[in-house]
Parts: C-alpha cells; sequence; structure tokens
C-alpha cells in the first residue's frame, strides 16, 4: 500500500452494472462507495472479504426503489454531493453505462475531475502493456483459433487460458489477463457473455 496523495481519489461502483471488481489492486488513496441495486440480495463472499480490508474507506448504499436508472442517479446525485463539498477530489465511475459519459465530460469541461473505467485495471496503465510474454501469447493462441469456438464465459476463457500455461499460473494472474483483455479492448463483455474484438 502507498501512500495517499494530496487529492482524494474516490471510486464509485455501478454494481448492477459491474460485478466482476477486482479490488485488491487498490491503494491506501482510495476511498470507494458500491452502490447496490434494490433487488440485489446476493453480494460474493470473495468481495466482502476484500472490501474488509478497506476499513472505514469502503462503504455500501443500498439503493431504494427501483426504476429504470435509478441507481444511476444516485451515483450522479452523490458525485454532485462529492464535488460541492471536496477541494478537488479526482473520481472514477466503475460501471459499462456509456449513460455517464455526457455528465462526466461536462463536469471535466469545467475543471472537474472524472472519468468512468469499464474495469480496474484501467488505473494502472503499465499493467495493459501488449508486451507482456502471459498477454502476447493469449492472443495468439486464440487468434489461432475459430471465432465460434473460442470461450463465451469468463469461467471458461479462464480455464481456457489456464489450460495455455499447464496450469501454472495462478487464479489471480489468470483473471489478471483477463482484465487487461478487457482493458485493452480485445474483448468485451455484455450480459455475462465474452465477445472477441480480434
Amino acid at each position: 500500500m502507498t501512500s495517499a496523495p494530496d487529492k482524494p481519489r474516490l471510486l464509485l461502483v455501478d454494481y448492477e452494472n459491474v460485478q466482476q471488481i477486482e479490488l485488491a489492486g487498490l491503494d491506501n488513496s482510495f476511498r470507494i462507495i458500491i452502490f447496490v441495486g434494490a433487488s440485489q440480495k446476493n453480494v460474493p463472499i470473495e468481495l466482502v472479504k476484500t472490501a474488509q480490508e478497506f476499513g472505514n474507506r469502503i462503504e455500501w448504499q443500498k439503493v431504494a426503489g427501483n426504476g429504470r436508472n435509478a441507481l444511476d442517479f444516485f451515483i450522479a446525485c452523490y458525485l454532485g454531493r462529492v464535488f460541492e463539498k471536496t477541494p478537488r477530489p479526482e473520481c472514477f465511475i466503475l460501471s459499462k453505462d456509456k449513460g455517464f459519459d455526457p455528465l462526466l465530460r461536462h463536469l471535466n469541461s469545467n475543471g472537474l475531475k472524472c472519468r468512468r473505467l469499464e474495469n480496474l485495471i484501467e488505473l494502472d496503465i503499465r499493467t495493459t502493456t501488449s508486451a507482456e510474454p502471459n498477454y502476447r501469447r493469449v492472443i495468439e493462441v486464440l487468434s489461432k483459433s475459430e471465432k465460434r469456438s473460442r470461450p463465451r464465459k469468463r469461467k471458461t476463457l479462464a480455464q481456457c487460458i489456464s489450460a495455455m500455461f499447464q496450469r501454472r499460473l495462478s487464479q489471480k494472474e489468470v483473471a489478471r489477463i483477463i482484465e487487461v483483455l478487457l482493458a485493452n479492448k480485445m474483448i468485451s463483455e455484455t450480459n455475462n457473455t465474452i465477445t472477441y474484438e480480434f
């Protein structure tokens, strides 16, 4: 864990939209708020255990009431309150919902610093390099396979990558390679289905 920078950093998580959250890579400069939809009843134990390590730097916000974009409005409202009360924070919204983008463009044009992420790995550009041997090998092997035979679920993609390395990679490293693929827009994931862009 590194020391906190001068400017606070806030991560707002749209948990209705993104359930694969690798919090372990975040340093102690972050405060995290996870927004959970009214109809979401379960949170994976792995996420809860990782979240506990952040202590009072993480909080859960259960959105009251259902409705189209209800959770998005809660996040937008909270973001506005943060910018009103905190001097020049750096804010991130973890969501695949592009509906946030016009608001974020407006805020940035007014000198406020915020951006939307689809994966937390986007926070560290160094990890998204295509020069990594393991990453390059995954691209190479998948490129040679027929598109229709490529894994369509994250779990089967993880098993496929693990098999490429004779199961010598840790589960964490396999998960990180998948996140790099997503961050580099080599794959996308919608409704738990993987689509390949190469």
